[in-house]
């Protein structure tokens, strides 16, 4: 196992909405890092894959959490090669399956040390990426991007909702090693405190209602009832934010551009529905497949369908829609059975991290997120590998 190259993709993923730079018909968002920096980024994430590859051929099988695993980026292929932009597409398809893959090696391959050096990578990563975050909003530097995103946290995000949708995640690993350690890791401890001030600073209604959600199935899974309280405080008070200072920093036409969004997706699957236009394909067609009252091609709408099932839907059609559902059915019953008889604190982790994909779903509901597979795929296999190594004993 190449622990240098798991820690690398668990360290490096805050900074995978700077690669957007590098698609030629990217949406209008000003770039936070040179170019040369971006392909920097670009060159040791697949650097990192590369090394993976060795332990991932040896956690194979002919099982369903292999398949679970790698047939994402299969299906990802499969569309691309019928796609109206195979070469980016088969180039997702790539970097999904590597990513697969490195879940599977981590649950299946890596020892009790690479996955505590996983999980400290993965905090401290995320750490450095909400302070940088949060100093943009409080600075108001970069301009240019703090005007683009109406003051809300980004970040080396794609957008504010890709943090949101990022901090779910983080939380569920954050959190809950918080708890099982009663504060005594202080990174963690650390790390669930800026996390939690990070997703309010997006101001993404959306995420805050997916993390509520998250919190009421850790409580159902965990047998806690107080959390199910904690889960209405948090609600409540998300209301209260709203209605204080969200509006401030929302565009009323972003809704009117998202349900725009919407009906364009929808009515891609409909014309394209066994394999959808093709991964990344979806602003090729947009021009002739929106509405026509609907905003041109070069505004930020064209670029998806702003739903993940309906990016899913309308970029690789049933094929990726049936996969995708699947696999991450299998993952989410997997970690839930394992986490059963586990350690206390491996337990509270895998649950955290089921609860966290559970929000992460449900925030993709209205959102696209860019950070699905490395999330879904790399970092909820964090679970089974803490509960197979004990590696938080």
């Amino acid at each position: 196992m190449n622990r240098l190259s798991l820690a690398v993709l668990f360290a490096i993923i805050p900074l995978y909405g700077t690669l957007v730079a590098l698609d030629p018909a990217r949406p209008p968002i000003p770039p936070l890092v040179p170019a040369a920096v971006t392909v920097a980024i670009a060159l040791a994430a697949v650097a990192a894959l590369a090394g993976v590859v060795p332990a991932a051929l040896r956690a194979g099988r002919r099982d369903w959490l292999t398949f679970a695993f790698l047939a994402p980026g299969a299906a990802t292929i499969l569309a691309a090669l019928t796609g109206f932009d195979p070469v980016f597409g088969i180039g997702l398809g790539v970097l999904v399956t590597g990513l697969g893959a490195a879940g599977l090696a981590l649950a299946r391959e890596a020892d009790a040390a690479t996955v505590r050096l996983c999980i400290r990578a993965f905090l401290w990563s995320a750490l450095a990426g909400c302070a940088i975050a949060l100093a943009m909003v409080v600075t108001h530097r970069p301009a240019a991007i703090y005007a683009y995103d109406n003051g809300r946290a980004v970040g080396t995000f794609l957008n504010p909702n890709e943090l949101a949708a990022y901090t779910l995640i983080a939380l569920g690993v954050a959190l809950p090693l918080a708890v099982a350690s009663r504060g005594r890791d202080r990174l963690a401890t650390v790390c669930s405190l800026v996390l939690i001030v990070t997703l309010g600073a997006t101001f993404s209604r959306w995420g805050a209602l997916s993390a509520v959600c998250g919190v009421a199935v850790y409580a159902l899974a965990a047998r806690a009832r107080i959390l199910l309280v904690a889960a209405a405080v948090i609600a409540l008070a998300g209301i209260g934010l709203d209605a204080a200072a969200g509006a401030r920093h929302h565009n009323p036409r972003d809704t009117e551009a998202r349900e725009v969004a919407w009906r364009t997706g929808l009515t891609t699957f409909a014309r394209f529905p066994l394999l959808g236009v093709g991964p990344l394909a979806f602003p090729k067609t947009y021009d002739a497949l929106r509405p026509p009252e609907a905003p041109g091609s070069r505004t930020a709408v064209a670029f998806d369908p702003h739903s993940l099932p309906i990016a899913f839907a309308a970029d690789g059609g049933i094929v990726a829609i049936v996969t995708l559902t699947i696999s991450f059915a299998i993952v989410l019953r997997r970690v839930l059975r394992e986490a059963r008889g586990a350690a206390r604190a491996a337990r509270a982790l895998a649950l955290g991290l089921a609860a966290a994909l559970v929000a992460l779903l449900i925030d993709g509901g209205i959102n696209t997120i860019v950070l699905f597979f490395p999330l879904g795929l790399q970092v909820v296999p964090l679970a089974l590998a803490v509960v197979r190594t004990d590696a938080l004993e």
